[in-house]
């Protein structure tokens, strides 16, 4: 396969060996003001804040098995472009720092795309800031507080797991793990835990106006209740859709339809969540490990939406994510936590939203498609050998919808007898982001 331009420049290869493991985390609230207007991010513009239900954070997880720690750190945010990232990584030295966003579509507009009108950035550059110098802050007080653990890996797959997220298109491919790692210390006590799975927190829809991490907020809270230390929550491979907005899921407590776009409705998604980490933990051994590593490059990907380009030029971004040559450069990162070179825990660190056919398999090329003879791409939990396998979504970056090559449909016929161009083509750089993220990932992942 010829793959197109791809700028392969190893920015990082950061391997933390030669003693016990540590691990510290700290948490810092990143609500903002409502002294003036806040536009909130993930559905349509002109969609201000009324008020706070309840706060935003970023969480940092900082893990260190020798003399430079690598801090795992998520903010309550639809995302973060790459600069901002840097400007974390910066007031933060010392420390290979990650950062992904939740993709809470109930939070700030933080790229731009959610104004008061279409032309129009949402973006605030004093609450941006704001969140930069919070996350740089709960990195260094993570690593602050590193102490000697044990870490406990668990992963669940509930059987009922898909009726709590919805795909809204052909192939129903899901990545269900719920997983789980928890830092304990010499005396038992949690000191963090850290969770992945793949569902956006969007379950109260477009007509809340009020501030709120969605489900997230509730998985947290009965997870930090049941004693599992601060907890850091990220996300991974949500493209598709995998929402809870189609999802038809019972109140446990009733007995009936949960109702839908409500608080109660999140709350259920959460908590079911954080049951199943629990429920999973209980089993859950110690894994001795003694190096964590990360490594990280940058790719470049090709950039054919014309929307994406434009809004550029009109600088709703701030002067973000620039796109010379009709292309933007994304960070793809490898994380492994390992015992005498053998992996216990790998991480696939994916710079958007990618759809779960490249992340466990299951692509489809229907021949209505644009692309339908592509070569499918190998699905990135598969380039991995780690008995517990993890997907970042939304890590260090954000380019939108990352699919299948096969799959990429936006000119009549199109696939599975739709009437319409499917949505995910429009929040994506191009039907090459996902070949040039496999050949990048490939590289990075190898031993």
């Amino acid at each position: 396969m010829r793959v197109p331009a791809l700028l392969i420049t190893i920015l990082c290869a950061c391997a933390s060996t030669a003693g016990g493991l540590e691990a510290g985390a700290a948490a810092r609230k990143i609500t903002p003001k409502l002294d003036r207007p806040v536009y909130l991010a993930g559905f349509g513009n002109n969609r201000a804040a009324t008020g706070v239900h309840d706060d935003l954070w970023a969480r940092c997880l900082a893990l260190r098995t020798g003399h430079e720690p690598v801090v795992i750190c998520a903010v309550d945010l639809i995302g973060l472009f790459h600069d901002d990232v840097r400007m974390v990584r910066a007031a933060a030295p010392g420390a290979r720092v990650i950062v992904t966003a939740t993709h809470v579509h109930q939070g700030p507009d933080t790229m731009g795309q959610w104004g008061p009108k279409p032309a129009v950035s949402g973006l605030d550059e004093t609450y941006n800031a704001f969140v930069v110098s919070e996350t740089a802050a709960a990195a260094r007080e993570a690593v602050s507080r590193l102490t000697p653990v044990r870490m406990f890996p668990a992963a669940a797959t509930p059987p009922d797991v898909a009726a709590y997220y919805d795909d809204t298109r052909p192939p129903v491919v899901h990545d269900p793990e719920i997983l789980s790692l928890v830092f304990r210390d010499r005396r038992g006590r949690a000191v963090a835990t850290l969770v992945n799975w793949s569902n956006h927190p969007e379950a109260l829809g477009s007509r809340n106006t009020l501030i709120t991490s969605d489900y997230v907020h509730y998985m947290r809270e009965a997870l930090e209740a049941a004693r599992f230390g601060a907890v850091v929550f990220v996300n991974g491979a949500l493209g598709g859709m995998q929402s809870p907005l189609g999802a038809k899921i019972l109140d446990p407590e009733t007995g009936q339809p949960a109702p839908k776009e409500s608080f109660r409705f999140a709350e259920i998604v959460g908590r079911y969540a954080a049951r199943h980490v629990i429920e999973s933990q209980k089993k859950a051994k110690s894994a001795a490990v003694d190096t964590v590593l990360y490594r990280e490059t940058a790719a470049r990907f090709p950039v054919a939406n014309q929307g994406f380009l434009m809004a550029a030029k009109l600088g709703l971004f701030g002067g973000r994510k620039a796109m010379e040559g009709g292309a933007t450069t994304a960070p793809v990162g490898y994380l492994r936590i390992a015992r005498s070179g053998t992996p216990v825990v790998e991480a696939a660190l994916v710079p958007g939203e990618l759809y779960p056919e490249l992340s466990v398999g299951g692509a489809v090329c229907d021949p209505n498609a644009d692309f339908p003879s592509a070569p499918v791409e190998k699905p990135l939990k598969k380039m991995l050998s780690a008995p517990f396998r993890m997907l970042f979504g939304l890590a260090n970056d954000e380019i939108g919808y990352i699919l299948p090559k096969c799959q990429w449909d936006e000119q009549p016929p199109f696939t599975f007898g739709a009437g319409k161009r499917w949505y995910g083509e429009v929040n994506s750089t191009g039907p090459e982001a996902a070949p040039v993220l496999a050949a990048a990932f490939e590289k990075l992942a190898r031993p």
